[in-house]
């Protein structure tokens, strides 16, 4: 019931407030081609640990440097690989003890690729809610390639998989 003194009608669900999270943790992302973010959540609906892409500590940010796959070494121009650790790797290591992801549910704002989904499935994840596609860019940036082996590894340990088509506040 709607009063004057309480106006309010609805409040989000839980899969809106775990994503539109993720989305919010992606804005400190370091990635200048993908600024994704996760929530990792107990079965109780409560919020384990969090984690963002970017490079590792004491490495160069690719926002003040350029990608090191695209733009190369800002010292010599070489073309090197991905400086930075993904969002699920980041959030995992944040839980400190892989304990408290036992049956876990990660909402992230990118499906995993496939090296994050070998440490969600070893973390003993059940669940990924996803909001975007992931597409790799290849060194170069030339190319992009799609995740397969992640949706099947996926369906080969029976962890749930489902993209998220609710409503977002803030976009990436």
């Amino acid at each position: 019931m709607v009063s004057k003194e309480n106006p309010k009608i609805k409040r989000m669900s839980w899969d809106e407030t775990f994503m539109n999270l993720a989305i919010m943790v992606s804005k400190r992302a370091a990635c200048k081609f993908h600024e994704t973010g996760c929530v990792f959540v107990d079965e109780n609906k409560r919020v384990v640990s969090l984690g963002y892409n970017g490079p590792t500590e004491g490495d160069d940010h690719c926002l003040e440097v350029g990608c090191a796959k695209v733009d190369g070494d800002p010292k010599n121009g070489k073309l090197k690989r991905c400086r930075g650790a993904h969002a699920e790797i980041n959030g995992i290591i944040n839980a400190q003890d892989t304990r408290r992801l036992k049956g876990a549910t990660m909402y992230s704002v990118l499906f995993p690729c496939y090296d994050c989904m070998k440490a969600l499935n070893n973390a003993g994840i059940s669940e990924v809610v996803y909001y975007q596609d992931y597409e790799r860019i290849q060194t170069g940036g030339e190319q992009k390639e799609e995740e397969d082996e992640s949706l099947e590894l996926a369906k080969k340990r029976n962890i749930m998989i489902r993209k998220y088509n609710g409503e977002v506040f803030l976009k990436n």
